[in-house]
């Protein structure tokens, strides 16, 4: 088995992650979000813990990003060009962890920014 150096490892990590960025158009979406918010986070002075917990939602939304396009690429190496009704659920069960870490990030940024912007 190939042993990778520390370094090596990074850098393979940051080629996953730009393959991410440029083939997949919610991760592009997610990032933007995640840049405007935190621009906004900065901008109304939320407390330390506030940004902490923003910090969370923001990265779990795209670690569940990362890990539903490496599991539908792994599901369509495996299946191949055949359309498979469990596949689909699959890649639909995947998706639906996405859409839970983002829901889980809007209430969050409800939570914290609505007592900011309620004057």
């Amino acid at each position: 088995m190939y042993k990778r150096t520390f370094y090596q490892s990074v850098v393979e990590a940051i080629k996953g992650l730009k393959f991410v960025v440029q083939t997949e158009r919610n991760m592009r979406v997610h990032l933007l979000l995640a840049l405007l918010t935190i621009l906004a986070a900065l901008i109304l002075q939320i407390s330390r813990i506030e940004f902490i917990l923003i910090l969370f939602s923001i990265a779990l939304v795209l670690v569940a990003e990362t890990v539903n396009t490496a599991f539908e690429l792994l599901l369509d190496y495996v299946n191949g060009a055949k359309y498979h009704d469990t596949i689909k659920m699959l890649k639909d069960i995947a998706a639906g962890g996405v859409l839970v870490a983002a829901i889980n990030a809007i209430v969050i940024g409800i939570i914290v920014f609505s007592s900011k912007l309620i004057f």
